[in-house]
């Protein structure tokens, strides 16, 4: 072999043994990286292993049957589903929960048709707020929350995918609403659990009502298929100025009972009072307020059931729902009100409802149709997934 030959081959095994040093340098490299980059992965897997993410999205058209040209479009006393004869969007919302040994938090916001009620759009404030609060468990099955926190109060939710009906019925619009505090709860056994919280209503801006409430809650069941509910909600109701104090004193009881796997029943009922309420001519005595509901589901199988509901609601001094003049009569709402449905769950995440609403207010109060009718009648259609 001459020495150009021999000059070429020993360049040729340099370059081969370069190449071969190179490509272990780089799987070393990049084993190292994968490394890192799996122990980073690792670490956030096991902070984000509590947590847990949701969606919620859900539409309506809201058909009222009859209408007489009510130019608000607003269905009254409506706990969602407001606006009639529209293809809407009721909620559009993200929930994110936090569940450890020894913490959990939730924050849920909303936006949509639904977090529009319940107030004048110049006092609104936090209403794309649904949920913001923390809490630490102190003992075993003893736990202290604070921050923005649902009302315990009440069967029915303005979002329609927790209830049996999507529509809130007129008693469940003037319940109590969410409050800005702190909660006490106790899990006493499997059967019984007690809970007390104390708060603000939170529901509009520059603290018109900055008195404290109260609330108590009780649950227990006695049977497997048999769940009995007591809540309350006190406090003074007045605004910050006024000169007397409206205490209320709100309470709550709800029972759900299966009797057969096929029945599914709910009845609850509010009777709340306050003071300094009442009609003229002796407006500083006690006011009282009756409402409640009863409802049946009866599901056939895990895609279709059925529903019909009747609901009352009085309120003779309006000390909740307002005064109304008709016919020399005065007097706070009275109604009565019948609705059905069907439930189509093509998946388990997602529903599809149809259902028939009829309101009569028989006090002579024309409360429906821009102040023209004292009935209502209504279908609605929703539909909505939350994963």
């Amino acid at each position: 072999m001459d020495n150009t030959a021999l000059s070429y081959h020993r360049k040729s095994r340099f370059y081969i043994i370069f190449i071969l040093v190179g490509l272990c340098s780089f799987v070393q490299a990049q084993n190292k990286v994968d490394s890192i980059t799996d122990d980073i992965k690792n670490k956030m897997f096991h902070r984000l292993k509590n947590f847990t993410f949701g969606f919620y999205i859900d539409a309506y058209v809201n058909q009222v049957l009859i209408s007489r040209s009510d130019t608000s479009d607003i269905v009254p006393f409506s706990g969602n589903c407001p606006v009639e004869n529209q293809i809407r969007l009721n909620v559009a919302a993200i929930e994110v929960e936090y569940n450890a040994e020894k913490i959990r938090g939730k924050l849920a916001l909303q936006f949509g048709d639904a977090p529009n009620l319940l107030a004048d759009q110049n006092v609104q404030f936090i209403k794309n707020l649904r949920q913001a609060n923390f809490g630490f468990r102190i003992v075993k099955n003893l736990w202290i929350d604070f921050g923005y926190m649902l009302n315990p109060v009440g069967y029915e939710s303005s979002w329609p995918v927790i209830n049996q009906f999507s529509t809130v019925t007129v008693g469940g619009y003037f319940e109590p609403g969410s409050v800005l505090g702190v909660k006490l709860s106790y899990q006493v056994n499997d059967k019984f659990s007690i809970g007390f919280a104390l708060g603000n209503p939170y529901s509009v801006a520059y603290a018109k009502n900055t008195h404290l409430a109260g609330m108590i809650l009780l649950t227990y069941n006695p049977l497997k298929n048999l769940s009995i509910t007591y809540n309350n909600f006190f406090g003074n109701q007045a605004l910050v100025n006024a000169d007397i104090s409206n205490n209320i004193f709100y309470n709550n009881l709800i029972v759900t009972y299966n009797p057969v796997k096929l029945l599914e029943l709910v009845g609850q009922l509010d009777f709340a009072i306050q003071t300094n309420s009442s009609l003229p001519p002796d407006t500083n005595m006690i006011a009282s307020m009756f409402s409640g509901f009863i409802q049946a589901r009866i599901p056939f199988n895990d895609h279709f059931a059925v529903m019909a509901r009747y609901e009352f609601f009085n309120d003779p001094d309006g000390f909740l729902s307002g005064v109304y003049n008709f016919k020399g009569k005065t007097r706070g709402l009275l109604t009565y009100g019948i609705g059905c449905g069907v439930e189509y769950k093509p998946v388990k995440i997602g529903y599809i409802r149809v259902e028939y609403r009829y309101i009569n207010s028989n006090t002579g109060n024309f409360v429906f149709h821009n102040l023209d009718s004292d009935n209502m009648q209504a279908f609605i259609f929703t539909t909505g997934v939350r994963f």
